[in-house]
């Protein structure tokens, strides 16, 4: 399957299972061998079951929906019922065969608008399809190993034009010097922002979501942010950083990565 097609069957699959409640979108889609990765849900079909069973004023809008050639699909959306209050954030499917086989989510709390009035979820959602989709990877990777993995926010000024950042964390304002003032200050506290490792990317146009692996303040998070590349230049972030378990404390056998 093209990945446009791939997008519009997790789409499709998605909003099924979690907007309309019906479950036999899980035999429609899904894989019977398919692999839960989330710290929210057992493994497997079952846990999916129960989960649309045990949350039956769930609903979900999507903002984003990108697709990569390796089979997959990101959505960035908006959950109510799952929790007490709205989550936002990411989720990833592998597709594979016509099926879904594989899901991984970061989702977190909905929070007030930033400093600069953005949002967790507003922005351009357009994906361009004239845009160099693996060049954009390239990129974010080489920027993500030099800025994130090893420490260096320098790089915030390196790959974007210096000024230009529009920024969706609630934490922080637009513009290359907050971030960068942000993240030196989290570090001068003892609570950094570490990151180990990317696990996985998905780029689509000028899209590139990284899911990564790390720590703040000795706690275990997943790290899914969203960037966006305009003219070789990264100039916008969404993100979602949640805690999440160990594998040996997840409720399923396949580890959170």
């Amino acid at each position: 399957m093209s990945k446009e097609q791939n997008k519009a069957l997790v789409l499709k699959a998605h909003n099924m299972l979690f907007s309309d409640k019906d479950i036999k979108a899980l035999e429609l889609y899904f894989s019977p061998d398919f692999i839960e990765h989330s710290p929210l849900v057992a493994d497997g079909i079952p846990g999916l079951k129960e989960l649309v069973a045990s949350c039956p004023d769930m609903d979900y809008k999507v903002s984003r929906v990108l697709g990569d050639d390796n089979g997959l699909v990101a959505l960035h959306g908006r959950f109510v019922g799952l929790d007490e209050n709205p989550l936002v954030g990411f989720d990833i499917y592998r597709v594979e065969n016509g099926k879904i086989v594989e899901h991984w989510d970061g989702l977190v709390a909905e929070a007030e608008k930033n400093i600069s009035g953005r949002s967790q979820l507003d922005g351009p959602t357009e994906v361009d399809a004239t845009a160099d989709s693996d060049a954009n990877r390239q990129l974010v990777k080489k920027f993500f190993t030099e800025t994130l993995i090893s420490g260096d926010y320098s790089g915030f000024e390196r790959y974007s034009d210096g000024k230009t950042f529009y920024q969706h964390s609630p934490d922080i304002g637009d513009g290359v010097q907050p971030v960068i003032d942000f993240l030196e200050q989290l570090k001068a506290d003892g609570s950094a922002l570490h990151y180990d490792k990317i696990h996985r990317t998905v780029a689509d146009g000028q899209f590139v979501l990284t899911h990564s692996e790390g720590s703040i303040a000795g706690a275990r998070h997943a790290y899914f942010e969203l960037w966006r590349v305009e003219n070789g230049k990264i100039i916008e972030l969404w993100d979602s950083i949640p805690a999440v378990p160990s594998d040996e404390d997840a409720v399923h056998n396949y580890g959170i990565f």
